[in-house]
């Protein structure tokens, strides 16, 4: 009785993985609606509570204050029962913010319309993925999922011996592996439908454009120093290239001076000749001697 069980057990979990093996058909007959834009057309949709949208939109504002706007912004997200994921502010070279908010779904229309009265929209892009399908598919996965792990422990108890144990452990070790990564995929899918995802950047409304091309002083001297910058780089690598090879020279020529030196120490030194003045010639003498 008790191997009949492990044996049905074993088909269970041979069925559940054919079930996830053939997941891909309903993955693909499943799969959420491609993302859709159209700015304050699709902002305006009313919300429905049967399908799993995720909204995300990106907003540029250009606003006097830009630290007023940003600090406004956020309260436009608490208020709706959402709160600031991150936010960056830059005073240089002109002030720039950027927030990204999580907001309610429900609000999240209302937000973005705060959000543009902050000042002059520059650009906005608002998106709506319909995940509904997804959700159904993770939620029954991990259906299957928890009950054939449930069954798998109940058999843990009425295994006959160490080695079906063994056995029915491994598999149980790796079905709840499964199960949670099936539940973490879940969660997160949940967190993006549950809190619509706004990015905000906030501009001054005169930020000047950085330029690289702007002639003058400054510029030339810019110039003459990357001149100078690359005539030294160049200067080092030629002698990084030179310097074996001169160093070679200067071993040979050393050597050579050495080795004249040391033969000129063992030559034996020359004798000047010695010049005897020669006398007079036989039967020469003064006259009248």
């Amino acid at each position: 009785m008790i191997l009949r069980r492990v044996v049905a057990a074993a088909g269970l979990v041979l069925l559940v993985a054919c079930g996830e093996g053939g997941g891909g058909s309903q993955d693909s007959a499943g799969e959420p609606a491609p993302a859709e834009e159209g700015g304050a057309d699709l902002a305006g949709q009313a919300v429905d509570p049967t399908r799993e949208i995720i909204y995300i939109a990106d907003l540029v504002v250009r606003a006097e204050d830009v630290r007023a706007a940003a600090d406004a912004a956020v309260t436009l997200a608490e208020d709706a029962g959402g709160f600031v994921l991150s936010s960056d502010l830059r005073l240089e070279p002109s002030v720039f913010a950027t927030l990204v908010l999580r907001v309610p779904p429900q609000e999240f229309e209302a937000v973005l319309a705060g959000l543009g009265d902050l000042g002059s929209v520059d650009s906005q892009s608002v998106q709506a993925e319909d995940v509904t399908a997804q959700v159904v598919d993770l939620e029954s996965r991990i259906a299957s999922m928890q009950a054939s792990v449930e069954r798998l422990r109940e058999l843990i108890a009425e295994a006959p011996s160490v080695g079906d144990v063994v056995a029915i452990e491994g598999q149980l070790a790796s079905r709840e592996a499964d199960l949670e990564s099936l539940q973490a995929q879940l969660r997160v899918v949940r967190d993006d439908v549950d809190l619509a995802t706004i990015t905000l950047q906030l501009f001054e409304p005169s930020s000047p454009e950085i330029r690289d091309d702007v002639p003058g002083f400054l510029s030339g001297l810019r110039a003459g120093w990357v001149a100078f910058v690359n005539f030294v780089q160049v200067g080092l690598t030629a002698l990084g290239a030179v310097l074996p090879f001169a160093v070679f020279a200067a071993l040979v020529v050393f050597g050579i001076v050495r080795l004249a030196r040391w033969r000129a120490r063992r030559r034996p030194p020359r004798t000047a000749p010695t010049w005897v003045r020669p006398g007079p010639p036989p039967g020469w003498g003064p006259p009248g001697g």
